[in-house]
C-alpha cells in the first residue's frame, strides 16, 4: 500500500484507484477507512479512471463512506412529484 500511497499523492490516477481499493477493503493489515477510500475514488474518477466511479457508486449503494439513506421504493422521496 505504501507505493500506491506515494503514486496517488504524486497524482497518478491508477495509483489513486488502487489505493482507494486497498482502503475500502482494509488490505495490508489495516482496518477499512471508508472515508479516505471514497475521497481517493473521487480523485481517481475525476482523473478519468472509469472503474473508480463505479466503485464509489458501490460504496454509496451499501452505505460505506457516508450515511446510508436506506430509502425504499415506497419512500416519499422516491416519487419525483414530491420534489416539485
Amino acid at each position: 500500500m505504501l507505493w500506491f500511497t506515494k503514486g496517488a499523492e504524486a497524482g497518478l490516477p491508477k495509483a489513486m484507484h488502487n489505493l482507494a481499493v486497498c482502503l475500502d477493503k482494509g488490505e495490508s493489515a489495516a482496518a477499512p477507512d471508508y472515508s479516505a477510500a471514497a475521497d481517493w475514488y473521487r480523485h481517481a474518477a475525476a482523473a478519468g479512471v472509469g472503474g473508480a466511479a463505479w466503485d464509489l457508486h458501490d460504496m454509496y449503494a451499501v452505505g460505506r463512506g457516508r450515511a446510508s439513506l436506506n430509502m425504499s421504493a415506497s419512500s416519499p422521496m422516491s416519487d419525483p412529484r414530491s420534489l416539485a
